[in-house]
């Protein structure tokens, strides 16, 4: 059978672990990633969507409370609730005024001589100028030719308040006199800051164009009025009163607003799907190899449409969010990896139990009973459970292999191990009827011996004598069945299967020849003769039911016990049966000895001794 590939229990459990968990993590986190940074830029562009509307909707409301105002002042002064005229009830409604929550900077009263009589709402401080003859909003109300509701002037730096300004102003009208022009004074430079408060940390630059290219809000519009207002003090220290132009894209000092044209429109389905506006623009502008995103809303219905609000900011922005990202796939890759350090550590100590019973199968499978530890206790239900079995295992084997070794000095091995593997506790085996071949060997002079030796040297050298015996008769495949004081009784092919039987009696009694006389047995030299015969007989076990012994019966076995006695007449060591040379591979191995009439027979035999005596 082909071996397969094995593998150890702690490579399978690391492999399975390492596949699903760094497979699976691998695949997320690159999944995970893309989409992540997908996410964070649809998600800033929505943020930042969602600022523009926050922005529209408080510039619409600012405009609307600002011409509300307007409205209910002229409507006032129509109904003679308010006159202009009169300075104090004038002063006091103006006053009152201040007291809701205003977004404007200044507002009063243009009176046909071009001065304006106004408050500061912040702190109620009179404030009186006049306005220069060149001044738009004169130029805008000397086109008036009667009742209107009120107007936003387009936006302007105006150099008396240092800041770009829109003019909401409505015409005081009372019985179709022409009173006097009320007019507020909204701060754009407040509409910058309002860009910018509550958003300092936040990425992106807002920003509001008007007029295609004029900047209405920026969070660099006032350091560009400054400046400008810089320029225009003369030598008399005096700041012209004429209304400047807001800056264009170019002059605000934002290069991203300069190269506002050089944009091109983007394309993010993700973000697109979740839009319900049409007036939303995505661009993107790479300047000195900076790319910066650009997102713009553009407002109708407003005083001085187009407006376009918007906010840009660079694109490195998301790959700080991507760097984020980066750095908790990494810390995740740690956690990972600490994980699978800990799995090795884990697995280690739950396989070594595993690894214990494969060390101890291997030795068991090699027979070495008595090298196989003891397997020690797992806290493991399951090892700890295996390991007592397999530890009461191991005894059962080694008493099962003591009790063979003890069988084995009483019985012939074959017959233990035939007992063993029977399965019952009777001792009985199936008598059987076969041709076998039967060895007699007996020591000559072993009365004589007895009564010149003492016991114990007796049995010393019988010890030694049948040691050498037996291992010839079973490396010649016999099995002995007695020992019969000083002889033994040997078959061949009574239990086990054996091909030339009767060479192998032959073999065997030729060996102890050899031995017998090149040897001494505890110090004594001895002799000894051989029967052999081959024939019918009965082999099984006869005895008591406690007590039973293996052995041989039938005419072939006194027969060689026969032959042993007649090597005396013959003078010879081996005699053997006729049946034996008969079955011998080759005959010429022996010659004929003479002719012997056996107990039990009518008619004499002839009998074989070995050709050559063995020296």
């Amino acid at each position: 059978m082909k071996t397969k590939r094995r593998y150890s229990v702690l490579t399978v459990l690391l492999a399975s672990f390492l596949t699903t968990s760094i497979g699976g993590v691998g695949v997320a986190l690159y999944l995970g990633l893309g989409a992540a940074y997908e996410n964070t830029r649809n998600l800033w562009v929505l943020v930042a969507d969602n600022e523009l509307i926050s922005l529209q909707r408080a510039m619409s409301e600012r405009m609307d409370n600002v011409g509300a105002r307007a409205n209910w002042v002229a409507d006032q002064v129509s109904q003679g609730r308010l006159d202009p005229d009169f300075t104090l009830g004038w002063d006091n409604a103006m006053r009152a005024l201040a007291a809701d929550e205003m977004d404007v900077m200044a507002y009063g009263l243009i009176n046909g001589e071009r001065e304006f009589t106004g408050y500061n709402p912040a702190d109620m401080s009179a404030i009186k100028y006049t306005l220069s003859p060149d001044n738009m909003l004169i130029s805008e109300i000397s086109q008036l030719r009667g009742p209107s509701e009120n107007r936003t002037s387009f936006p302007r730096w105006d150099p008396f308040f240092n800041q770009p300004v829109i003019v909401d102003w409505v015409p005081l009208l009372r019985d179709g006199h022409y009173l006097g022009i009320f007019v507020q004074y909204i701060s754009l430079s407040n509409l910058s800051h309002s860009l910018v408060r509550g958003r300092e940390n936040s990425p992106g630059v807002p920003f509001i164009i008007v007029a295609g290219n004029r900047v209405l809000a920026h969070p660099m519009l006032q350091s560009w009025g400054n400046h400008i207002a810089s320029t225009l003090v003369d030598d008399a220290r005096q700041i012209r009163r004429s209304p400047i132009p807001l800056p264009r894209t170019v002059d605000i000092g934002d290069p991203v607003l300069a190269n506002l044209g050089q944009s091109e429109k983007l394309d993010y389905p993700a973000y697109n799907k979740g839009t319900t506006t049409s007036n939303v623009q995505l661009s993107g502008l790479n300047l000195n190899d900076q790319y910066s995103v650009i997102v713009t809303r553009q407002v109708e219905n407003t005083p001085f449409s187009p407006l376009i609000i918007g906010i840009h900011f660079e694109e490195s922005l998301f790959d700080a969010e991507f760097d984020r990202l980066v750095l908790t796939a990494v810390l995740g890759g740690l956690v990972l990896l600490l994980s699978i350090i800990m799995a090795i550590i884990v697995s280690r100590h739950f396989t070594r139990p595993i690894r214990r019973f494969a060390t101890a199968a291997r030795s068991l499978e090699s027979g070495h009973l008595d090298m196989i530890p003891s397997l020690t206790g797992s806290r493991i239900r399951e090892y700890d459970d295996a390991a007592r079995s397999f530890n009461h295992m191991i005894v059962a084997l080694r008493d099962r292999e003591r009790i063979s070794s003890l069988f084995g000095k009483f019985l012939p091995p074959s017959i233990a191990r035939e007992l063993l593997a029977s399965g019952t506790d009777s001792g009985v085996l199936p008598p059987q009827q076969r041709d076998a071949t039967v060895l007699f060997v007996d020591i000559v002079g072993f009365t004589t011996m007895c009564e010149q030796l003492d016991p114990a040297r007796i049995v010393a050298m019988l010890n030694a004598y049948f040691d050498t015996v037996t291992d010839i008769i079973e490396q010649h495949g016999g099995i002995i069945t007695q020992f019969q004081g000083d002889a033994v009784l040997a078959v061949y092919n009574a239990f086990d299967d054996l091909n030339h039987h009767a060479d192998a009696a032959l073999d065997t009694a030729i060996n102890i020849q050899k031995a017998v006389k090149n040897q001494m047995f505890d110090g004594q030299t001895i002799s000894c003769r051989c029967g052999i015969n081959t024939g019918r007989m009965i082999a099984g076990n006869v005895g008591a039911t406690d007590r039973l012994s293996f052995t041989v019966h039938g005419d072939a076995v006194n027969s060689a016990s026969r032959l042993e006695a007649e090597n005396k007449h013959f003078g010879t060591e081996i005699l053997l049966s006729d049946s034996t040379r008969n079955s011998l591979a080759n005959p010429t191995r022996v010659t004929i000895a003479g002719d012997v009439l056996l107990r039990g027979r009518s008619q004499s035999t002839a009998v074989y001794t070995v050709a050559n005596a063995p020296d």
